[in-house]
C-alpha cells in the first residue's frame, strides 16, 4: 500500500492500534482520516490510504520509529462500541446461566396404570399451586390415534377438580380416548406414545386434581405408563419467546457482530434459559441427547481422513487432472465440478461430498485465477440438489424413509420419484448460473492487486466527483476534472484486466509447470488412505440395508481411527488442528437451539397452522393446496432452521392431515422432501453442507458472509423450489402419479 512496503511486512497490535512493520524496522501508523464507512482501500495523490476493519478510510504515515511511544498513538474511536458489544453479549450469557441455575430440572411423575373391565383407575395430583396446564403422556400397547368420542374398546381419560367449598367435583370438558391394540407383547422402543394437554380455567377453591381412566366396556383393557407435568400460564407465550430467540440469533449471524459459532452457542444458552423460566428446564443428559452426535461423528471422521489424504498430495494431483480434462476452459471446468458434485451427493451424503471436493476446487481456482468463493458456492447448491434425489443423499430423506409413520414409502419408490424432479431442478439451477456467471465471466477471475487498487481508486475519484458542489464555473471545471480522472484510472485498470480468453490461452504454458509442481508426494500414504476411504464409501452406500448394522458416523470415525493406526501418524496435534472445531461447535449449538425452539412449540405451531389451512380448503383444490403449503413452508423454514428437526416434527403433521382429509400421502411426503432439501440453499446455515464448505473456505483464507451466501443461494432456492412445485402439481394433480 505504501511505497517501500515489502512483501514480508507484518501487522502488529500495539496499544490498541494496528501497525504494519517492514523488514527494515519502519512502522506504518494508521491514523483516522475520513469518517466514511463506505470508503475502501485506495490511492490518492501523494498519499497512501488503507481501510480498517470498521470500514473507515485511514491515512498511512511512514514513521522511523521501530516501536512508537504509546503517547503518540491515537485512541481507537471504535473501542467504546466494541466494549459495549462485549458487555451486552456477556450480560445475555450471564443472565441465561444464572436463570438456569435457579430453576429446578423438568420432572414428570409417572405411574404404571392398568385399566380393565370397566374398572376406573384414579391418579391424584396434590401439588397444584401453578397447575393451570396439565400435560400428560401415555405410553403402551395402544393405537397411535387419539379419539374424540367413546368408541367400543376405548378407554376414556378425564381430569377432575375436587373443590374445597363443598360444590362437588368438576370434570374438565376435554376428555381423551385411547384404544388398546390386540398385541399383548411389544418392544418398549416400539410402544406408542400419546401426548395431551388439559387446560384448567381456574384453580380457585380447588383442593386437588385427579386423572381418571374409565374403560368403556370389557374389551377396553390396557396397561400403560402415564406421566404428567404441571405447566404455568407463562407457557402460553412460549411461541413468542421462541420467535424472539430465533430473531436475536439470526440478527447476530447476519450482521456478523460475533462469529456464527458464538451466536449458535449463545442461542443454545438462551433457549435453555427460556425453558427453565417456563418450568421446562431440561437436565444435562437431555441437552446432550439433543445434539446429533451421528452428524458430528461423520463430520469429524471425514475431516480427519480428508486431512490425511491431503498430506499425500492427492488433491493437488486431482486438481491438475481436472485442469487437463477441461483444457483450461472456465465454464467447462465449472460444469464438470457441478455435475460431479450432484452425482456424488445423490449416493453419498452431501456433507461427505463437500469435504472431498472442496479442497480440489480451491486448488483448481488458485491455478486458474478464479474466485473460489463463487465456484464453491455454486458447487454447494448442486450438492444440495443432488442430495435431494435419493433416500440417502440428505438427512431429511433418511428420516422420511425410516419413519414408522410412512411405512408405505419405500426406498425405490421414493428415489424414483425424487430423482426425476431433482433432474429438472438441476437443469433450472444450471441455467440460472449460466445466465448469471456466463455473461460476467470476468467477475470469476481474480485480478492482481494492482488492478483491484486501480478499480477502487477510480470508484473513489468518481464518488468525490459526484459529491462535489456545483455552483460557479470553476466548481464545474473541478467536478469535470475529477470525473475525467476517474475515467482515466478506470481505463488504465481495464487495460490490465485478465480476460477468460487469456486464462484459457495460458493452458499449454501452465500445464507442464503444474505437472511438475503438483503431484503425489507420498504414494504409500495415498494407497493406504485410498483403501480405507473406499471401504468407508462402500459402507456409506449400503448402510441402509437391513443386514448392515452401522451408521455413517460410526463408519467415518472407525475409518479415521484405522487410518491413523495404519499410517502410523505421530503428529496428532497437527492433525487435530486441521479439524474444523468451530464448525462442529456451531452444529452442536444449533442442534440444541432448534430443539429448544421445538420444545417452546414454534415448529409444532407452524405445522398445526399448515394443517388447519389445508383442512379449510375445498376438497376439489385440497391436494394442490396441500402440496403448495407443505413445499413452500418446508423450503422457507428449512432456510432458517436446521431441516433435520423440522422434518422430524412435520412428519406426524403430514400423517394427521392424511388421516383427517382425502389428501393422499405420497404427494405430501415428496413436497416435504423437496422443500427441506432445496430450502437448505437459501441461507448459509440452511444445510450442513453450506456450513462445512464455508468453514473450509475460511480455513483457506476465503471469507463468505451471511449476505454474500444469501445473495447467490436464495434466488437458487426460489428457482428450484418453483420448478419442484410445477413438477409435483403435474405429477399428482394432472397425471395422478402415486395418488392411489
Amino acid at each position: 500500500m505504501s511505497e517501500g512496503l515489502g512483501e514480508n511486512s507484518r501487522l502488529l497490535d500495539y496499544s490498541g492500534k494496528m501497525y504494519n512493520q517492514e523488514e527494515n524496522g519502519n512502522v506504518l501508523q494508521l491514523r483516522d482520516w475520513l469518517d466514511d464507512p463506505y470508503e475502501q482501500v485506495s490511492e490518492l495523490p501523494s498519499q497512501r490510504y488503507a481501510g480498517t476493519d470498521d470500514g473507515k478510510l485511514t491515512q498511512l504515515a511512514v514513521t522511523n520509529n521501530k516501536f512508537p511511544p504509546p503517547a503518540a498513538v491515537k485512541d481507537n474511536p471504535q473501542q467504546p462500541i466494541r466494549l459495549a458489544k462485549v458487555a451486552a453479549l456477556s450480560s445475555l450469557m450471564l443472565v441465561s446461566l444464572v436463570t438456569s441455575m435457579f430453576y429446578i430440572e423438568e420432572s414428570k411423575d409417572s405411574y404404571l396404570m392398568t385399566s380393565c373391565k370397566s374398572a376406573m383407575k384414579t391418579i391424584t395430583i396434590d401439588d397444584i399451586s401453578y397447575c393451570n396446564r396439565l400435560a400428560i403422556e401415555i405410553t403402551g400397547n395402544i393405537e397411535d390415534e387419539v379419539y374424540t368420542e367413546p368408541l367400543n374398546g376405548t378407554i376414556k381419560i378425564i381430569l377432575k377438580k375436587s373443590m374445597t367449598n363443598q360444590t362437588g367435583d368438576i370434570v374438565i370438558d376435554d376428555p381423551v380416548y385411547i384404544k388398546p391394540t390386540r398385541e399383548r407383547t411389544t418392544k418398549i422402543k416400539e410402544m406408542t406414545k400419546i401426548e395431551h394437554l388439559f387446560t384448567i380455567d381456574s384453580l380457585k377453591n380447588c383442593a386437588r386434581l385427579s386423572l381418571i381412566a374409565e374403560p368403556k366396556d370389557e374389551n377396553a383393557c390396557a396397561s400403560v405408563n402415564l406421566s404428567y407435568q404441571c405447566r404455568s400460564p407463562a407457557q402460553d407465550y412460549s411461541v413468542v419467546v421462541a420467535l424472539i430467540l430465533l430473531v436475536v440469533v439470526y440478527a447476530l449471524i447476519m450482521t456478523e457482530i460475533i462469529h456464527r459459532t458464538s451466536a449458535a452457542l449463545l442461542g443454545a444458552s438462551l433457549g435453555v434459559a427460556a425453558l427453565s423460566i417456563l418450568n421446562m428446564r431440561p437436565d444435562l443428559e437431555m441437552i446432550l441427547g439433543w445434539i446429533d452426535w451421528e452428524t458430528l461423528a461423520l463430520l469429524m471422521g471425514m475431516m480427519l481422513m480428508v486431512a490425511l489424504l491431503a498430506d499425500s498430495g492427492f488433491f493437488d494431483w486431482a486438481a491438475v487432472k481436472m485442469y487437463e480434462l477441461s483444457k483450461g476452459r472456465i465454464w467447462v471446468l465449472i460444469t464438470l465440478l457441478n455435475v460431479g458434485t450432484a452425482v456424488m451427493s445423490a449416493f453419498l451424503d452431501n456433507v461427505t461430498t463437500i469435504l472431498l471436493i472442496t479442497p480440489i476446487t480451491i486448488t483448481l481456482c488458485q491455478v486458474m485465477r478464479l474466485d473460489a468463493r463463487k465456484v464453491i458456492l455454486a458447487m454447494v447448491m448442486f450438492s444440495n440438489i443432488g442430495g435431494a434425489s435419493t433416500g440417502i443423499g440428505d438427512p431429511p430423506n433418511v428420516l422420511i424413509i425410516n419413519s414408522p409413520l410412512l411405512k408405505s414409502i419405500t426406498f425405490g419408490k421414493f428415489t424414483g420419484h425424487m430423482m426425476v424432479g431433482a433432474v429438472f431442478c438441476f437443469l433450472a439451477a444450471y441455467l440460472y448460473f449460466w445466465l448469471m456467471l456466463r455473461r460476467s465471466s470476468k467477475s470469476l477471475i481474480v485480478q492482481d492487486s494492482g488492478v483491484q487498487e486501480l478499480l477502487r481508486e477510480a470508484q473513489l475519484w468518481q464518488r468525490i466527483a459526484d459529491r462535489s458542489y456545483i455552483g460557479t464555473t470553476d466548481e464545474v471545471a473541478v467536478k469535470d476534472m475529477l470525473a475525467g480522472k476517474a475515467a482515466q484510472v478506470k481505463r488504465l485498470a481495464e487495460e490490465r484486466v485478465v480476460t477468460p480468453t487469456e486464462v484459457t490461452n495460458t493452458y499449454n504454458v501452465n500445464l507442464p509447470k503444474l505437472r511438475a509442481q503438483y503431484g503425489i508426494r507420498d504414494k504409500g500414504k495415498l494407497v493406504k488412505t485410498a483403501i480405507v476411504l473406499i471401504i468407508c464409501i462402500v459402507l456409506f452406500f449400503v448402510y441402509s440395508l437391513p443386514v448392515i448394522h452401522t451408521t455413517p458416523g460410526e463408519v467415518a470415525m472407525a475409518g479415521a481411527i484405522a487410518l491413523i493406526i495404519v499410517i502410523d501418524h505421530h503428529d496428532m496435534e497437527g492433525l487435530l488442528h486441521k479439524v474444523e472445531w468451530a464448525t462442529l461447535m456451531f452444529f452442536a449449538g444449533l442442534f440444541i437451539m432448534v430443539e429448544c425452539l421445538e420444545k417452546l412449540g414454534l415448529i409444532g405451531t407452524l405445522g398445526e397452522f399448515a394443517a388447519s389451512a389445508i383442512k379449510s380448503i375445498s376438497i376439489d383444490y385440497q391436494l394442490a393446496a396441500a402440496i403448495s403449503i407443505i413445499l413452500w413452508m418446508s423450503a422457507i423454514i428449512s432456510a432458517f432452521i436446521d431441516n433435520i428437526p423440522f422434518t422430524a416434527a412435520i412428519i406426524p403433521v403430514i400423517s394427521q392431515i392424511v388421516e383427517e382429509t382425502d389428501v393422499p400421502l405420497e404427494p405430501l411426503v415428496y413436497a416435504l422432501a423437496f422443500g427441506a432439501c432445496l430450502g437448505g440453499n437459501g441461507t448459509l446455515i440452511g444445510a450442513s453442507a453450506n456450513v462445512v464448505a464455508v468453514g473450509i473456505m475460511e480455513e483457506k483464507g476465503y471469507k463468505v458472509s451471511f449476505f454474500e451466501f444469501a445473495k447467490i443461494g436464495f434466488p437458487v432456492m426460489i428457482v428450484t423450489v418453483a420448478v419442484a412445485h410445477v413438477y409435483l402439481l403435474v405429477c399428482h394433480c394432472v397425471i395422478g402419479w402415486g395418488n392411489g
